[in-house]
């Protein structure tokens, strides 16, 4: 992806295909396919181009968000569907607005989350969300975003290709008026 740079390098980012059980590949075992593509396109390029590729870049984060429940929802049921919902649409590979995976530099809005009133009949209105970039957290003692501080209502992938989910808080609000 990008434009070719004046040394005729282009960068070529991979996303390989998981493994079972996880939510990102292991960039240890990936880098042999980094190589196999880098020399594969070597073979086949121009010239005056020069490939280069690397695997993709995640950037971790959290997620809280509050929910209105329509009356009589059944409280745990909804949680885990909306946290399902949310872990579903942030997946690299199967997320994203348009479920055909998530789109390598995009943007990610707290507005984006809303659209689980449409897929989750319980849930009346999607309330406030936060969203917590967790690149520089120590991961030994890595606590919740939510526990660091504000959060922000959006995030963009700059030095990240795209966003790899860690902890999900679902709140729901109280079913009064």
């Amino acid at each position: 992806s990008g434009e070719m740079g004046p040394d005729g390098e282009v960068e070529v980012v991979v996303l390989p295909q998981r493994r079972p059980g996880e939510s990102v590949p292991d960039p240890f075992l990936s880098a042999g396919l980094r190589d196999h593509v880098s020399a594969y396109l070597k073979r086949r390029c121009l010239i005056n181009v020069n490939p280069a590729v690397r695997l993709a870049q995640f950037m971790p984060i959290d997620v809280s968000i509050s929910l209105r429940l329509r009356p009589n929802a059944n409280i745990v049921h909804v949680r885990e569907a909306a946290e399902a919902w949310v872990r579903s649409f942030l997946d690299p590979y199967r997320g994203g607005l348009d479920q055909e995976g998530w789109p390598f530099k995009g943007t990610l809005y707290a507005q984006d989350f809303a659209r689980m009133v449409s897929d989750l009949p319980e849930v009346r209105h999607v309330g406030e969300v936060q969203l917590y970039d967790q690149t520089s957290a120590d991961a030994d003692a890595a606590r919740p975003g939510w526990e660091e501080g504000e959060g922000t209502s959006e995030l963009q992938l700059q030095e990240h290709d795209l966003f790899v989910l860690g902890r999900v808080r679902i709140q729901t609000e109280d079913r009064g008026l």
